[in-house]
């Protein structure tokens, strides 16, 4: 049911053709007053604190039959605070969202690696639970290939569980690599922020515990890793016959309020996207926070990065922008964008003004410019303005940038160059979107490059370039 849900509010997504601003705040005005009836009403987005291990497992279950609200509770919203206190002693809480199921366990927490189980010493009985602790819930063809972790709690200790090996006092998250992850896009949507979401809070006094873990993965992000945990990285498939680790407290699982989002009013409650870019800005050690007057300072051309593209949604004409937008003023960088460093990476894109691409993963490379920049995001012809605002026209704003958007047409795609212009391709694109994301992504988004209008793209430049000015 809610996949079904979810596919509903996609395709709704994709139909947006425009956003007037002052309609959109209204309907973002009463959107947050339906979410706050739905959140009290409906069990798509529930917290539970959970004396019952029937419920625990039971998709199903209400608000009405949840016995606490880890919501209103202190075991969320001060978790870390309450663990240096010492309290509480045992518990464990559900979170459920669209995207994401993961579970909050406090007490003797025993973890067994190669057996995939994890052992809770607690007063409520023999029971257990699955769990997959990737947030990706919503989408059953990466959850398959996560592995599922056994949570079996005991009333005490017994022949059944298995002695402690390594004790920490520090609390652990452990997580899946997988998915669509090692695309810079899912990289981020999917692992590191809600990593930040879920361990920002214990200021480095945490353990990753990764299954499946891509060591080539954490190489490349480790410079966010280790500004999220002082300590060293298991990976728990290799942790070994009978070496078990031992903690007090445990996350299953990651936070995850949506695709490439952050909502302050979903727990840890207060985070903003503002909040994961400046935390990115200091871990890497970026040198601009945001464009600012520098009075005392000569002006300087403002810097755009032109995103290229390499296999898909290519911008062909490249060289021509480029030349185009070195004549209104800039000075430009011509980037594929993939195969750089992160960290060398992240100080390119940190010293530009503007960054403008095709829509695609590259575009995530906003999350390092400094605030007030601008990012312009070029929509490919194929009713694909919806998917591409819902991935980026929110955030950006989020992050306290400008986004400027480019909707190309279809005299700018070479899709004119493959199907002539009475094939159903052309002529109805929506019904090739209602026949799902597999068949339009493979038309509309796999082959599909662009060849900007120069002159249409050029006022687009210029309404970047008026805006960095201001900050000169």
């Amino acid at each position: 049911m809610e996949i079904m849900e979810l596919q509903k509010a996609m395709n709704l997504c994709k139909t947006i053709k425009w956003f007037q601003p002052k309609a959109l705040a209204a309907v973002f005005v009463l959107s947050c007053l339906f979410l706050l009836c739905f959140l009290a009403s409906n069990n798509s987005y529930t917290f539970d604190y959970v004396n019952d291990w029937d419920k625990i497992q039971d998709d199903n279950f209400t608000v009405v039959d949840e016995t606490w609200l880890c919501f209103s509770s202190a075991k969320i919203l001060h978790r870390a605070e309450n663990l240096r206190r010492g309290v509480p002693k045992e518990s464990i809480c559900r979170l459920r969202v669209p995207k994401s199921i993961y579970y909050e366990i406090d007490g003797d927490i025993r973890v067994d690696g190669d057996s995939s189980s994890i052992f809770w010493i607690n007063s409520q009985g023999n029971e257990s639970l699955k769990a997959k602790p990737f947030p990706r819930n919503c989408d059953p063809m990466v959850m398959k290939d996560i592995k599922e972790f056994s949570v079996k709690s005991f009333p005490h200790q017994n022949e059944s569980v298995p002695q402690c090996t390594s004790n920490h006092s520090y609390p652990a998250v452990i997580f899946a690599y997988g998915g669509y992850t090692h695309n810079f896009f899912h990289d981020f949507t999917d692992l590191l922020i809600p990593l930040f979401l879920t361990a920002h809070r214990y200021h480095g006094e945490v353990q990753f515990l990764i299954t499946n873990m891509n060591p080539s993965w954490v190489e490349r992000f480790g410079t966010i890793l280790k500004n999220l945990t002082r300590y060293e990285i298991i990976d728990i498939d290799k942790v070994g016959h009978n070496n078990i680790h031992c903690y007090k407290s445990m996350t299953i699982g990651l936070y995850a309020h949506g695709e490439f989002t952050i909502d302050p009013l979903m727990p840890p409650l207060g985070y903003t996207f503002a909040n994961f870019t400046d935390f990115l800005r200091i871990s890497f050690s970026l040198e601009r926070h945001m464009l600012r007057n520098h009075d005392k300072s000569p002006p300087r051309k403002p810097k755009l990065l032109l995103i290229t593209r390499r296999w898909n949604r290519k911008l062909i004409n490249f060289n021509e922008t480029a030349t185009m937008a070195t004549d209104l003023g800039f000075e430009v960088i011509l980037m594929e964008g993939g195969d750089e460093p992160v960290d060398k990476f992240a100080q390119i894109v940190n010293s530009c003004d503007v960054i403008a691409g095709v829509h695609g993963s590259a575009l995530s490379y906003m999350v390092f410019l400094p605030q007030n920049a601008v990012v312009i995001q070029i929509v490919p012809w194929g009713r694909l303005e919806g998917v591409c605002w819902c991935n980026f026209a929110f955030t950006v704003p989020k992050a306290k940038l400008k986004y400027l958007e480019y909707q190309a047409s279809l005299e700018e795609s070479t899709l004119l160059s493959k199907y002539p212009r009475d094939h159903r391709y052309i002529q109805d694109p929506f019904s090739v979107h209602m026949e799902g994301w597999f068949v339009y992504s493979k038309v509309y988004m796999a082959e599909q490059d662009v060849i900007l209008d120069l002159q249409r793209f050029r006022g687009t430049l210029v309404e970047a370039m008026e805006h960095v000015k201001q900050y000169q």
